[in-house]
């Protein structure tokens, strides 16, 4: 197994993904500048690509990721590694990870 790049961090956030042409509602418990793990009531397989559009506290729009590559699942998570993701979100995924350092740091 491969050891991760970013580090993630365990913080709850809204999600909707859309996997084939359904838009589906879920929650972070993982998050990094690389990839999240997702609960959610819908089923993702391995291999699958989804879109996503994370809404993470204190950010006015959400941080959408183009493309995403569904890298394991089990009957109610699944993790995503990023693909793409605009320069924008990039931005403020990484700015929102900082402040979330920040406070787990208290």
């Amino acid at each position: 197994m491969m050891a991760r790049r970013d580090t993630r961090f365990s913080v709850r956030c809204p999600v909707t993904y859309a996997l084939e042409d359904s838009a589906c509602q879920g929650t972070t418990f993982s998050l990094s500048r690389g990839g999240c793990a997702i609960e959610s009531d819908e089923m993702a397989a391995a291999g699958e690509s989804v879109s996503l559009q994370i809404m993470a506290s204190g950010q006015s729009t959400a941080i959408r990721v183009e493309l995403g590559k569904v890298c394991w699942a089990t009957r109610r998570e699944f993790g995503v590694e990023f693909m793409v993701i605009l320069e924008d979100s990039k931005e403020r995924l990484n700015h929102f990870l900082i402040e979330v350092a920040k406070q787990n740091a208290v």
